[in-house]
């Protein structure tokens, strides 16, 4: 027996109105970019097709080939003290080693890279020391790729850990300096470099810190990045170039005398970077001028 189904059926319990509503304000502002900016077909055509060959030769999914295109719009609180809503870094794994604070985040033995002391503390916007906050911390290894991601043979846990600030809020701990970096795969994909250029943009990310800071006071869990202050790829960053404000660079100062050298138990010359996070708690003012930064 075969059951006849009527073709303009929907299920009114499956329509979801939200949906429907940015589908429909979707194509109204492809519309207006197309009476107002002269989007064609073809330009649309264009960038799904390099999109296709990013996920086809990196093989990462196709939403992170085109996060890119995007991501930056969704990146709210960029004076790192407003909760954002940030987009989730694709790089992050959960499960990172606890290390020691002060402490080291785990690296190879010969792990390349000029040493990086890293200190700072974590405030509420009234400037109180918040004790107790949980920073997971990570970034790309000296050729740009993130542990535990690739089958490259690196630990899993390679520049990967978490710490917990003191009574003061502070905290510390000793890594590798971060360099900019870019996808290799990406770079070889024709006609890539070229839209990329086209954009004013680099196919380099600046040289970054991602963090991850959870604390119950706060009201929602900082995520984000800091990076260096004359970092000159920031301002052509191949994400996004406003992802990098002034708020959230951090000067670094390389140490080359033996004496400066020594104390820390390092052979080589090393930099250091203070950054304090000033960040918003359930007490806190909803706003706050860089003028009432604690200093």
């Amino acid at each position: 027996m075969t059951t006849t189904t009527d073709p303009s059926y929907v299920d009114p319990a499956l329509i979801n109105p939200r949906a429907v509503r940015l589908v429909a304000a979707f194509k109204d502002a492809l519309a207006r970019m197309r009476d107002e900016e002269g989007l064609t077909f073809d330009d649309l055509n264009a960038a799904a097709t390099l999109i296709q060959k990013i996920h086809t030769a990196t093989g990462v999914p196709l939403a992170l080939a085109a996060m890119p295109l995007y991501s930056e719009v969704f990146q709210g609180g960029r004076d790192g003290y407003t909760p954002s809503e940030d987009v989730n870094s694709p790089t992050y794994r959960a499960g990172s080693r606890r290390i020691d604070n002060p402490g080291t985040l785990p690296m190879r033995p010969d792990e390349p890279g000029t040493p990086l002391i890293v200190s700072g503390r974590v405030l509420d916007g009234h400037g109180q020391p918040l004790s107790g906050a949980r920073l997971e911390i990570y970034h790309a290894a000296n050729n740009g790729n993130y542990s535990g991601m690739f089958d490259d043979g690196v630990p899993e846990d390679n520049l990967r850990g978490h710490l917990f600030t003191d009574d003061h809020g502070r905290y510390t701990f000793t890594t590798i300096t971060p360099v900019a970096y870019a996808d290799s795969h990406t770079m070889e994909i024709d006609g890539v470099p070229e839209a990329v250029a086209a954009l004013g943009r680099s196919l380099y990310r600046p040289a970054h810190i991602h963090y991850e800071i959870h604390h119950p006071d706060l009201i929602t869990s900082w995520r984000g990045e800091i990076y260096f202050k004359g970092d000159p790829v920031i301002p052509v960053d191949f994400v996004g170039g406003t992802l990098a404000p002034p708020a959230l660079q951090a000067d670094t100062v390389l140490h080359e005398d033996t004496d400066a050298v020594t104390p820390h138990g390092l052979q080589v010359p090393f930099r250091t970077m203070e950054f304090d996070f000033l960040l918003k708690t359930r007490t806190s003012p909803d706003t706050i001028t860089p003028k009432a930064r604690p200093a």
